[in-house]
């Protein structure tokens, strides 16, 4: 992915300047997965998994140690997403310090994108 694509970001709202960055996912075996989140709301996501891959793009913004990825089309997330998913339907990290924290699909399992 790349931070120059000249995705307008049409409804995002400004990002939290320190939040934005490319991340990549550690901690999940045998997946892939990359984030883009923009200073102007926009966002890029890629996800491999076996044969499944995962692509979105969208909103996202930040409710306290919280950072909601709505795809592009939707107007929430949902709370079940797994690297098993069909398409992306939107997740939500918590913020960790420096990393966000994904809770895969509420099973407990956690991914950290870190820069």
């Amino acid at each position: 992915m790349s931070a120059q694509t000249g995705i307008a970001a049409v409804g995002c709202r400004g990002g939290h300047e320190r939040l934005a960055g490319h991340y990549y996912l550690n901690g999940v075996m045998e997946v892939g997965s990359e984030l883009l989140l923009r200073k102007d709301g926009s966002f890029e996501f890629m996800l491999a998994y076996g044969a499944n891959d995962q692509y979105g793009k969208g909103c996202w913004a930040q409710d306290g140690n919280k950072i909601s990825l709505v795809p592009a089309g939707r107007s929430r997330v949902s709370g079940r997403h797994t690297p098993d998913s069909r398409g992306f339907t939107g997740i939500v990290l918590d913020v960790e310090g420096r990393a966000l924290v994904w809770n895969i699909g509420g099973s407990g399992y956690k991914g950290r994108y870190e820069k």
